[in-house]
């Protein structure tokens, strides 16, 4: 059975409280990837991880709601996104943003 694809999947994505518009990023030489987690076990795993009390997960189950926080994490800057990614982890499924931004826009 093929894997599910994590872009029509819901999508969990870590912001800050304390600062509107603050997303979790990670960079990794010149890329700059803005995290959608699939999984909430992995999410709420990489949140405890962060040990940060203002970070919380919010779930993004509409096509709206990817596309804004998609143009978030392009006014932050982020090249890409990584989905699902683990601490320690030396791959992981990821896509430029603006291309995946462009695919979540004709869903509108």
């Amino acid at each position: 059975m093929p894997a599910p694809n994590p872009i029509t999947m819901h999508w969990l994505v870590i912001f800050n409280q304390a600062v509107a518009g603050e997303l979790v990023t990670i960079q990794s030489g010149v890329d700059k990837y803005a995290l959608i987690f699939t999984d909430s076990s992995l999410a709420v795993t990489f949140l405890r991880d962060l040990g940060d009390q203002n970070l919380h997960v919010s779930q993004l189950e509409t096509w709206v709601l990817k596309d804004a926080f998609l143009t978030a994490a392009g006014l932050i800057h982020a090249t890409r996104v990584m989905f699902d990614y683990q601490a320690g982890q030396h791959e992981a499924v990821s896509a430029p943003l603006e291309g995946l931004h462009g695919f979540v826009r004709g869903r509108l």
